[in-house]
């Protein structure tokens, strides 16, 4: 019996449409395999250490940035990965957005997806799937919500021991 999950999107809503967007992505069945949060910066602050599938997850998100799509902000955690996103609005673009969010974040996963398997081939690393199915995405209304997003991603690592997934 399939279960059918709770839509998460604006009905009606164009996302392909341009504007700002706060997007989180989970790993397949939250494993902790993307980071650690490390303490004992100079200012005792948590840091985030990239393992080797994070820093390919880091290094992906610059190839999916074009003149339409932008990362603006992103913090890369041991189970998911929070990222605001800007998309070009037509008046922007000479011939239109290229780029939505859900063929974005397609294109994201994808390319993670066949980097890892041919760093696992390379490595003789246990190959594994990357992500969870969909992500979480939220429509950035103003100025005011994009700081507050922005704070909250800054924050994020701070605040890693009182996730619920992180034990």
């Amino acid at each position: 019996m399939r279960i059918l999950r709770k839509p998460n999107r604006l009905k009606d809503y164009d996302y392909s449409s341009g504007g700002a967007y706060f997007i989180t992505i989970c790993t397949n069945n939250r494993d902790k395999n993307l980071s650690y949060i490390r303490s004992g910066d100079p200012c005792g602050l948590p840091y985030v250490e990239l393992t080797a599938l994070g820093k390919i997850t880091e290094a992906t998100l610059a190839e999916i940035e074009t003149a339409d799509l932008t990362v603006d902000k992103y913090v890369i955690m041991p189970n998911h990965i929070h990222l605001i996103i800007k998309i070009c609005t037509p008046q922007d673009s000479h011939k239109g957005c290229r780029y939505g969010v859900t063929k974005a974040i397609g294109k994201y996963k994808s390319l993670c997806a066949n980097r890892w398997l041919a760093y696992c081939k390379a490595t003789g690393t246990e190959y594994h799937p990357i992500w969870q199915r969909s992500y979480y995405d939220h429509i950035i209304r103003s100025e005011n919500d994009y700081l507050e997003i922005w704070k909250y991603i800054d924050e994020n690592p701070i605040k890693w021991t009182l996730d619920k997934y992180y034990f």
